[in-house]
């Protein structure tokens, strides 16, 4: 009698141990959402041992596949505990009595079905095979609601382009299941989102609420991930156009540009392209950037920190104002190096070649030239031109060549006096170059300021 007291006592013990494990399963993280259903397997003979339990789990409706992971894990626990290193021919013996106790311990841990029936299919490699009932309060619609939080319009559009088809992701694992059922399903839901936002959006995470019943909804909110753009540093240069005129449209770009503040830095390299004809766009798209032909290229790098550079070149003309003064030239034994103002308007004919206007002010002296001429681009990099002067009636002709990307080598024959002139010219930046000039006479330093 005090032995089979003792033997009932440790089997009650065992069952609490099974429990309590089981328990913990069920409250836990599933199985990824790629893992493979055991098939089941059957064993002729009933000689050897229980090496391994496996389990399948089914019912009466559709279960959402994390679900029935998660479920076959806590079988699998259950039958482990009981059944793993037994005899086969012992499991056969008491197979009724342990298909009951599995049945019951999973019964008490189970909300939102009943277990209609287990059965094992003893051998090295045991299945255990359980049949599920749902409850009948299921859930029939399922309505889902994204918000991106603290992000622009355009951000926001571009995060719901990349993580379309969350909404199917809930309705995959939510769809007629019973409604108690939801509460413990809350850790799948969790991890498949996490793993669904960590393949589509990185750099963004989504928390999720679920207001359960027969129509359920979920609202999900999306939050960005550190680091994000906190600065912009923007610079807009152009090549045909006055850089002073590119000051009017300044605040334009800068406008949308800022509205990348606080978006993560790795969405911004991401969508680098998209973004950066996003912003070219707010400049070509203007009335007077149509007018004028005007084709923008914005270029940009993202950081916390964020460089824009955006240059705007017009098709159609070629406007540049400047201010230049001379460093060491001399005229009659007397310093001549007098700061001078030019003014080029130029309409392109092609992208090779166009007529242009000359004007040249000297303040000191308040005298005006006026140029006329023609110029080409005969080779890549390499520019002739030849123009007349409307206020001493000679001839110029002059070409360039841009030999390295701040380096230019210049030439110009003035009929007047024969001159030969020979300049070298670095461009310092966008805007300021320095020459050093050579003629028939004389050497000096040019310095070239770009408005």
């Amino acid at each position: 009698m005090g032995e089979l007291v003792y033997h009932n006592g440790k089997l009650i013990g065992r069952c609490l141990i099974i429990l309590v494990l089981v328990m913990g399963l069920m409250a836990g993280i599933s199985l990824s959402h790629g893992a493979v259903h055991a098939q089941p397997l059957t064993y002729s003979s009933s000689t050897g041992q229980v090496e391994e339990v496996r389990a399948v789990v089914s019912g009466d409706s559709h279960i959402p596949d994390g679900v029935c992971q998660r479920m076959e894990k806590s079988v699998q626990a259950i039958g482990a505990q009981l059944l793993e290193g037994k005899e086969i021919h012992g499991v056969l013996a008491r197979k009724t009595y342990y298909e009951g106790i599995i049945q019951q311990v999973f019964d008490k841990v189970l909300v939102g079905y009943t277990v209609k029936s287990v059965t094992l299919v003893p051998g090295e490699q045991l299945e255990v095979l359980v049949e599920l009932l749902g409850w009948n309060d299921r859930i029939d619609t399922i309505t889902v609601e994204t918000r991106v939080v603290g992000m622009p319009q355009v951000v926001e559009g571009l995060l719901l382009a990349d993580i379309a088809g969350l909404d199917e992701l809930f309705r995959d694992m939510l769809q007629d299941l019973p409604v108690a059922a939801v509460d413990w399903t809350n850790g799948v839901m969790k991890h498949r989102v996490k793993e669904f936002m960590a393949e589509r959006a990185p750099e963004f995470r989504a928390d999720f609420d679920v207001t359960v019943g027969d129509h359920t909804k979920v609202t999900v909110e999306v939050y960005p991930l550190l680091p994000v753009v906190r600065t912009i540093d923007l610079s807009m240069r152009s090549d045909t156009l006055p850089n002073a005129a590119l000051l009017m449209e300044r605040q334009t770009m800068q406008d949308g540009a800022d509205m990348f503040v606080g978006v993560p830095v790795a969405f911004v390299e991401r969508h680098r392209a998209s973004i950066e004809d996003l912003l070219r766009r707010r400049i070509d798209d203007l009335a007077e950037a149509k007018f004028w032909g005007v084709h923008t290229a914005v270029t940009i790098k993202p950081s916390e920190r964020m460089e824009v550079m955006s240059r705007s070149d017009s098709r159609n003309v070629l406007v540049r104002f400047e201010g230049r003064g001379d460093l060491g030239r001399r005229s009659n034994g007397r310093d001549d190096g007098e700061v001078m103002f030019r003014g080029l308007f130029a309409k392109q004919f092609t992208s090779r070649d166009g007529v242009f206007a000359l004007v040249d002010f000297y303040p000191k002296s308040t005298r005006w030239y006026f140029d006329l001429g023609l110029y080409r681009d005969i080779l890549p990099k390499v520019r002739t031109h030849v123009r007349y002067s409307l206020t001493d009636k000679y001839w110029k002709a002059g070409l360039g060549y841009d030999f390295a990307k701040r380096l230019t080598l210049l030439y110009e024959y003035r009929d007047e006096d024969h001159i030969n002139e020979f300049a070298l010219r670095y461009k310092l930046h966008d805007f300021l170059a320095m020459e050093a000039v050579v003629d028939n006479n004389d050497r000096w330093l040019r310095f070239i300021g770009y408005f």
